[in-house]
């Protein structure tokens, strides 16, 4: 579930902490910081769900409301339940952890219901959301395609949502992109059968990812200064203190992966960071890691110091 893209930006992050003030953290509290922030990322996936099925109950108390009004509609008597009726959202309390974070007191959606209020207005004036409802068609297909829409269209675009994790978890603040579109490609695998037993995906997709993400940052701060080293050599005329401290880290990890991970090839990593730089760094950062990098992989594989194996030699 957590890809090597978001194990790097964890560990970018985690480390550039760890630069700042290298005297606060060894080693292995380096590594367990890390792993927090991992799980703090699942955390929010979870949440994301919790955020589904908050918002559907929101919409089953409004309908009990209407139904007691005093004077009552049509459409109070005879309630359209399409919506909350979603298959998908009636059977994520099936997955153990799911069920779990909804009864967590130390944080819920729920807990702020102008914020669900809003979203479910939105959610509710929406023409795709009008022609949900307003169908006769009843499929997963279906249900999938408006919490799909639901998911991009109003809760990633909701600015109200960022206030509320970067207050609630540090941890979060990138990351919510990233794991609605996890949520998203894991319901899509699913049917109308496979999602009565649902189930989350585990935090690594397999052994290599979890290895990846314990070995990548305490082998970046190990090397450390090595590879200030090299990074001065490849620059000559430069003072090391001129990089911005986020270049020089996003250099120590792809160093890191490009020196220490034989089963990587070099040109992943180079790209991964040169990628990462984009968002995290400036303008002209991905030119200048790009430059930087291709020089000391060059003089690596020049000199036959660079410890590649099996795929690591796929260029």
């Amino acid at each position: 579930m957590i890809s090597r893209r978001l194990v790097r930006i964890k560990a970018m992050q985690t480390y550039y902490t760890f630069l700042q003030d290298s005297n606060s953290q060894n080693l292995d509290s380096l590594q367990r910081e890390l792993e927090h922030s991992i799980e703090q990322s699942y955390s929010l996936f979870i949440h994301l769900h919790c955020l589904l099925i908050n918002i559907t109950d929101y919409a089953a108390e409004r309908i009990e409301i209407s139904k007691n009004k005093h004077f009552k509609s049509e459409a109070d008597l005879n309630p359209n339940t399409k919506f909350i009726d979603n298959i998908i959202v009636n059977n994520l309390h099936t997955a153990v952890q799911i069920a779990k974070t909804l009864t967590d007191k130390t944080f819920s959606w729920s807990e702020n219901s102008d914020f669900i209020k809003n979203l479910y207005l939105k959610i509710t004036s929406s023409q795709y959301y009008i022609d949900y409802m307003n169908s006769n068609e009843s499929s997963y297909k279906e249900d999938f395609e408006i919490l799909k829409k639901i998911i991009t269209k109003i809760i990633l675009v909701e600015p109200l949502i960022d206030e509320i994790i970067e207050e609630h978890n540090i941890y979060w603040n990138d990351d919510l992109e990233f794991l609605s579109s996890n949520l998203i490609r894991n319901l899509k695998r699913h049917n109308a059968e496979t999602i009565k037993s649902y189930k989350l995906p585990p935090i690594f997709k397999n052994q290599e990812d979890e290895d990846f993400a314990k070995k990548l940052i305490k082998t970046t701060a190990l090397h450390s200064s090595n590879y200030d080293k090299l990074i001065q050599e490849s620059l000559k005329k430069w003072e090391l203190e001129r990089i911005a401290l986020i270049d020089r880290v996003l250099l120590h990890l792809a160093l890191a992966e490009i020196m220490e991970f034989p089963n990587l090839p070099a040109k992943v990593s180079i790209n991964e960071y040169i990628e990462i730089s984009k968002f995290y760094s400036t303008d002209k950062s991905s030119l200048f890691i790009n430059g930087v990098l291709d020089k000391i992989y060059l003089e690596l594989k020049m000199s036959g110091k660079l410890n590649k194996s099996g795929l690591g030699l796929v260029e």
